[in-house]
């Protein structure tokens, strides 16, 4: 009980967020003309934050499924880097129990990424049952935020243009939370670089581009980055 408490006191900083963003990801997907169902069925499988939002304009947009899947393997790759983080706490878990191990590996987001370096967790308390209860905690928050977004529709007299905003509005808060913290800020001008270059070259379909060109100059300047990154917390 007491993994559960703590993991609650920490779950909260995000919870939020969560709800907010599903519930928006939920409204979208009926106006798109997609059901509750759908709605409960891409939270729960897809459970991506960025890339679910992603992929109600581009469903709308009627694009093909391979760009829809080559999207959603540049923009959740990212979630490879965090489990090298840890790797090795990981392969320990999987040695215990698979199940726990394939559960935290696939329910690792980036707000839960964020809770894990940013916690001390007491060494009074058992570490995987922690990790387990954030990470429920979080993936039931967004499902339900996704559904009751969904039905919410059903219930809203006015019209919802615009909405979708959020999208643009959620990823300037990112980029500006990455600007103050990130004092190399290479990570952001790659960022911003790639998707002008990706959008004179493509036009207003310059996403996936954007994608290539940020991870390739990413892995060009990958001593740099990790130098600044060491230096950051000297």
């Amino acid at each position: 009980m007491e993994e559960f408490k703590f993991a609650l006191k920490k779950y909260i900083l995000i919870a939020f967020a969560y709800l907010f963003i599903g519930m928006t990801c939920g409204l979208l997907m009926k106006e798109a003309g997609y059901g509750v169902f759908w709605s409960f069925f891409s939270s729960a499988f897809v459970y991506g934050g960025t890339i679910q939002l992603l992929m109600v304009g581009l469903l709308k947009a009627h694009a093909p499924i391979i760009t829809i899947g080559l999207i959603s393997i540049f923009v959740n790759s990212r979630h490879m880097f965090y489990g090298l983080t840890y790797l090795e706490e990981f392969k320990e878990i999987r040695k215990k129990s698979f199940l726990k191990f394939l559960y935290l590996s696939l329910t690792l987001t980036d707000e839960v990424y964020s809770l894990y370096t940013s916690s001390k967790f007491p060494e009074r308390l058992d570490r995987v049952k922690t990790m387990l209860w954030i990470n429920a905690l979080s993936y039931f928050t967004w499902m339900f935020g996704c559904v009751a977004g969904n039905v919410a529709f059903n219930f809203i007299n006015f019209s919802l243009e615009g909405i979708d905003f959020i999208i643009t509005e959620f990823f300037c808060t990112v980029v500006i939370s990455q600007l103050i913290n990130d004092k190399s800020y290479i990570s952001t001008s790659v960022g911003i670089i790639s998707s002008i270059f990706a959008f004179l070259i493509v036009g207003s379909n310059f996403i996936l581009l954007a994608i290539i060109f940020s991870m390739l100059s990413l892995l060009l300047l990958k001593n740099k980055v990790d130098k600044k990154e060491v230096d950051k917390y000297e």
